[in-house]
């Protein structure tokens, strides 16, 4: 470890590979309590493989390098939410990336659940509203459509719809190599064996563990293109090509697309977490920690909680998946 305008720098040692940014940090600065080391990250004081890491569940790799900064990196002022849909049981919006949906702490106070609140309020006029409440989660760096309860009644309603498989949720992912069209139907464990959540698998036990969730996600291959001029990072072969993905959810448990796709050695573009089965070519523009996981929520359907009525919405792509998109289908043959 070194310091100077940094409190503290070091390279992620071997034991430590798989571990949160916040566990990293603590073992940094002397056993930080757990509290303290996220807020460090939240305040935009963390930086992981030199970009500012404000999510303290990352994780790290052998040889990364992380740094805590005296003061908070400049941070850009994010987007406001966009409303999709307001009516007095739900909120439907439009979750941008990079935005965790819920608070981890009392005083964190930059997440989706407070931005919606804020544009909830400016919409009605300012007004004081009662707390939204949160129905279903997306990872922070996934964006999309997103649907919010307003009341009590409203929160039980759509939950029972969820625990029943009713909603109706679909996915668009870019993915290395060509997808095959499969429905992935498995047993998600916290720790599939090498500190990663994952899919059970038997090795000699014939049940799963009691924490064992099934997870079946439907995943539909939309377009496949060769993208052999897109710059590849260090390929020691031929480039794989990206596909454009649809996934449905039948599920939803946490990671359960990207954990899925990347167990069939097909990771999402920017994918850092569940890529360690694939060995192939990645894009240059999402190496060394840019970039996110190309995965966007783009479709979401359920019934009304009080009304006999079925509500369907639509998010348009983010800037960022629209233009790896059109890169793709101009880069060359299917």
């Amino acid at each position: 470890m070194s310091a100077g305008k940094d409190q503290a720098r070091a390279v992620v040692a071997p034991e430590l590979d798989g571990q949160t940014v916040a566990a990293v940090v603590r073992s940094l600065l002397d056993g930080l309590p757990w509290s303290k080391a996220r807020a460090l990250c939240r305040e935009g004081r963390v930086r992981h493989r030199g970009a500012v890491a404000t999510d303290p569940a990352a994780r790290v790799r052998a040889g990364d390098e992380i740094a805590v900064l005296h003061t908070a990196a400049p941070r850009l002022r994010e987007p406001e939410i966009r409303l999709l849909h307001v009516d007095a049981d739900v909120v439907v919006v439009d979750k941008p990336a990079g935005l965790v949906s819920v608070p981890f702490t009392p005083d964190e106070r930059d997440t989706l659940l407070h931005r919606a609140h804020a544009a909830l309020r400016r919409h009605e006029g300012g007004k004081h509203l009662p707390p939204l409440r949160v129905v279903q989660r997306l990872d922070k760096d996934t964006s999309g459509v997103m649907v919010l309860a307003r009341t009590r009644r409203a929160e039980r309603e759509l939950g029972q719809q969820l625990r029943r498989h009713d909603v109706h949720r679909v996915y668009l992912g870019i993915a290395y190599g060509r997808v095959a069209g499969a429905t992935h139907d498995t047993m998600l464990v916290p720790d599939r064996g090498d500190r990663r959540r994952g899919s059970w698998r038997p090795r000699g036990r014939a049940e799963p563990p009691a924490a064992a969730r099934r997870a079946i996600t439907h995943v539909e291959l939309v377009e496949h293109h060769a993208c052999a001029d897109l710059r590849w990072a260090a390929a020691r072969s031929d480039p794989p090509g990206l596909s454009l993905v649809r996934c449905r959810l039948e599920t939803g448990r946490q990671h359960q697309i990207r954990i899925h796709l990347g167990e069939d050695h097909h990771p999402l573009v920017g994918e850092r977490v569940y890529d360690r089965d694939y060995e192939g070519p990645r894009l240059h523009d999402f190496i060394e920690g840019r970039g996110r996981p190309m995965l966007h929520a783009a479709e979401l359907g359920f019934r009304h909680p009080s009304r006999d009525l079925s509500l369907s919405f639509c998010a348009d792509l983010p800037s960022d998946f629209a233009d790896l998109l059109h890169r793709m289908r101009a880069s060359g043959a299917r």
